[in-house]
């Protein structure tokens, strides 16, 4: 039952409570006044103990027949509700189905179902005109991005190699050396920020459809293997087990693993120890950290994990948009002084 038909039900209830309770009364003086008048018309006399019985008897019926009535109408008036709320309100919850699974991300259209009610009927037409205004903003935005991120990438690199080609000069003098540098750092910056927002889109719009069996353990392995000049320093704890096996694109899969373990490199110190725990379907990387980090933000894109080490502030963007991609679930929590983010792969498996 609804929370609208509970309300009216309520009130009907108390409502037709008070009218049959003041009723009791009123049946009673014109019932009482009835009998009085039989009796005086046909010259009976009752003695008091008689008068008394049948004032009994009359209440005792009425009291009856109120409350026989009082449960007749409201079982009725619930039967009849539950009725018709179920067939009024049936393209009500329909839509609003409908809205609840709504994603922007998804290239799925909503239809909604038509119906002789006008003020459904408007509530539809209201809030197809505001999805389709959403999703033709969000299509403009993605693709403004994905055109801006592919046009820039090219100027970026040649910009970055002739700046590459400038430091080679013999007679740059120390201080033009280090201005080069400092201009050549910040623009490797603003192309890796280039390319994961150029990333992004792709993962958005599902251009890496190519999926295979990847056992995530193999893959962690030589991603450590990889960033093995980064581990300088830092120690290692992992627990992993080998049959852990999900079903995606190897690509994003690799990309996944390297920002979760780059992300908790980045920001632990050395001499500091890391730990990896893999089971069937769950892998968690903790780091310890003194304070917990903004969870609402954290996977928002530009979002830095720390403002004492800054990055690009997309690379746990990626790792929520690729879990996203394959329905895994991805979360961060902060125990016993641990940053610890967890991959989920219970959807993976088939």
């Amino acid at each position: 039952m609804n929370k609208l038909l509970n309300t009216s039900l309520k009130r009907f209830t108390i409502y037709a409570g008070i009218v049959l309770a003041g009723s009791i009364p009123v049946y009673y003086l014109a019932i009482s006044g009835l009998w009085q008048y039989e009796l005086d018309e046909h010259h009976i006399i009752l003695t008091a103990e008689a008068g008394r019985e049948d004032t009994y008897i009359i209440l005792g019926a009425i009291t009856l027949l109120t409350v026989f009535f009082f449960a007749l109408i409201l079982g009725g008036f619930v039967w009849l509700n539950r009725r018709i709320s179920t067939q009024l309100w049936q393209p009500f919850y329909q839509t609003l189905e409908q809205v609840k699974a709504f994603d922007l991300n998804s290239n799925a259209t909503v239809e909604f179902q038509s119906g002789n009610i006008i003020e459904f009927e408007e509530l539809n037409s209201s809030i197809n005109k505001l999805l389709a205004s959403n999703i033709a903003t969000f299509r403009q935005q993605k693709e403004f991005t994905e055109n801006a991120s592919h046009e820039l990438q090219t100027p970026l690199s040649i910009v970055q190699s002739k700046l590459d080609l400038l430091l080679q000069d013999g007679d740059l003098s120390a201080s033009q050396s280090q201005i080069i540098e400092q201009t050549n750092y910040a623009l490797s910056r603003v192309s890796r920020i280039n390319k994961n927002l150029l990333l992004l889109s792709k993962i958005e719009n599902n251009q890496f459809m190519e999926q295979q069996q990847i056992s995530v353990a193999e893959s962690i392995t030589e991603i450590m293997d990889l960033l093995a000049d980064l581990l300088e320093g830092r120690t290692i704890k992992s627990v992993i087990n080998s049959e852990c096996i999900v079903k995606g694109n190897r690509m994003l899969v690799e990309i996944m693993l390297t920002n979760l373990l780059m992300n908790s490199l980045r920001h632990t110190k050395k001499g500091v120890t890391i730990f990896i725990s893999l089971t069937d379907a769950k892998l968690v990387i903790a780091n310890p950290g003194t304070y917990p980090l903004d969870s609402l933000r954290l996977f928002k894109r530009f979002t830095a994990a720390s403002d004492q080490t800054p990055g690009s502030g997309l690379g746990l963007s990626i790792v929520k948009e690729i879990c996203r991609r394959y329905g895994w679930e991805v979360t961060y929590n902060f125990i016993d002084y641990r940053h610890e983010f967890a991959v989920n792969f219970h959807s993976s498996f088939e």
